[in-house]
């Protein structure tokens, strides 16, 4: 049966572990994290082995991802924090899949040549360390399109967003422009875009399926038709609407994994 996985719960503070904890009772398989560099990922790793979680992905820091397309010193010393705290720590806890913003924010340093030859670096770098580089779906600029045209290994590819997809960019069809390079995929709800004509990333809510607008009747077509081999991978969040930060994590997050049930029925 295919197995079903969630983030760590956005917007907790109840500590990683216990998360752990929890989200095994509740009946996943799987869990990933977001990981800057300083968290203690190995103890985490340990810890997901302790309730039997598969933990093979990584969500890689986003807050600076724009460096990577600026001129100077700047942009190759955060490539080479993300070789060496990143990629590094993947490995060593044998998570095979990392996934990466290409971009933050609206606005964005233009595609440039240099750029791309950072991601080139970083990918060669990552396929050596065996893990797996999924350039994530985000705000409607140009960028994912020419790393994922720049970058033609096929050991590397694309993780869709659903809900980014909803919020950020209705009218572009991401699975049609880059099925043939899904690795990983994140599943959640909200609104869409509230406010036409501005996209605003507090649109980004976060839901639990089926709580927002999205069709996932659409959903599941689209992963169906490229026959997606992979978990159905929550990522929520408890500030989403004022009654999941009422609920105690525990029922939050059984709620989350039927909601994770539903979907993996209507997957082939």
């Amino acid at each position: 049966m295919r197995h079903i996985h969630i983030s760590t719960i956005i917007g907790s503070t109840v500590p990683v572990e216990t998360q752990f904890r929890m989200i095994h009772e509740a009946g996943f398989d799987g869990i990933f994290v977001t990981y800057n560099g300083s968290e203690p990922i190995d103890a985490w790793a340990e810890t997901a082995d302790k309730y039997h979680l598969e933990f093979k992905t990584v969500h890689g820091p986003f807050q600076h991802a724009n460096r990577l397309w600026e001129n100077g010193s700047e942009g190759d010393t955060y490539l080479n924090f993300l070789k060496s705290g990143i990629i590094d720590a993947c490995s060593r806890i044998h998570a095979d899949k990392c996934i990466m913003h290409v971009t933050v924010g609206n606005t964005a340093p233009p595609v440039n040549a240099e750029g791309l030859a950072r991601f080139s670096d970083l990918c060669d770098y990552a396929k050596d360390k065996h893990v797996q580089l999924c350039f994530e779906n985000l705000e409607p600029l140009p960028h994912i399109d020419a790393v994922l045209n720049h970058i033609q290994d096929p050991f590397h590819g694309f993780c869709w967003d659903c809900g980014h997809n909803a919020c950020y960019t209705p009218h572009i069809d991401m699975m049609k422009k880059f099925s043939s390079r899904l690795k990983c995929i994140h599943l959640h709800d909200n609104l869409g875009v509230t406010q036409p004509g501005n996209i605003d990333y507090r649109d980004d809510r976060h839901f639990l399926p089926f709580d927002g607008i999205l069709d996932w009747n659409w959903v599941t077509e689209k992963l169906n038709a490229c026959n997606y081999p992979g978990p159905v991978t929550l990522e929520v969040s408890i500030m989403g609407k004022p009654e999941y930060r009422q609920m105690p994590l525990d029922a939050y997050i059984r709620e989350a994994y039927k909601r994770g049930c539903q979907i993996r029925e209507k997957l082939n």
